[in-house]
């Protein structure tokens, strides 16, 4: 092989590398290792799982989504071409600090702790674990109309989400868990194999019988050669 071919393929290697982390690199938060500021990246909820949650758009509104990944959703509800609010979902485990605003609060929605941030937004915390925002756009929002829209969330699903309200399944007395990868224990009989009935043994003459070790009380065990 000559030097131009090798240096040629190294370099066609080398690009091919650059080009595989260009493309891979905004997916990068959807891999199942890895942290979210500082937090596990399995410990924090996917984005994805935000976004059936959202407001339904009444007539003539639209609903589009501006950012997704690990423990943040995001959309935009416009009317016509004009943007009437950002509205948005996050995992406050990647941001224990945005807990804070909800200490103080008595102001309650659906049960969940209200909190309104200056003229345009408001949020609400759900089962202490995720922040539902609404941030008003264009001519604004008053302070009802956000949290109508705060309200029009599917809370219940959400709070379902959350580890403290979704337990692992139990696992049946005297039965133990089997690591990730293994499959169910066998069972006996398999299902759909027939036993088959033992079969009858002839006796043999007692002289052509064999001595066994096992029966014989005054056998010596000898080492072997």
């Amino acid at each position: 092989m000559s030097r131009s071919l090798r240096w040629g393929i190294g370099l066609l290697l080398i690009a091919g590398l650059l080009l595989g982390a260009f493309f891979f690199l905004p997916f990068r938060s959807w891999l199942p290792g890895g942290t979210v500021a500082n937090i596990a990246t399995r410990e924090v909820v996917n984005g994805t799982l935000f976004n059936r949650l959202f407001p339904k758009p009444q007539t003539g509104e639209l609903l589009v989504f501006t950012q997704e990944k690990r423990g943040f959703s995001q959309a935009r509800l416009k009317q016509g071409a004009e943007v009437r609010a950002l509205l948005s979902i996050s995992d406050v485990a990647s941001s224990p600090a945005s807990r804070n605003k909800f200490i103080h609060t008595e102001e309650r929605l659906q049960s969940w702790p209200l909190v309104d941030q200056g003229s345009q937004a408001s949020a609400l915390l759900v089962a202490d674990r995720f922040q539902v925002k609404v941030i008003g756009q264009g001519s604004g929002l008053d302070a009802q109309q956000r949290h109508e829209l705060l309200g029009a969330f599917d809370l219940a699903a959400l709070a379902a989400l959350s580890p403290e309200a979704v337990q692992a399944p139990a696992i049946a007395p005297g039965r133990q868990a089997l690591p990730p990868g293994r499959q169910s224990p066998l069972r006996f009989p398999f299902p759909g194999l027939k036993r088959q009935a033992p079969q009858a043994r002839i006796p043999q003459p007692a002289a052509n019988r064999k001595p066994s070790i096992f029966n014989r009380a005054n056998a010596a065990l000898e080492p072997a050669a």
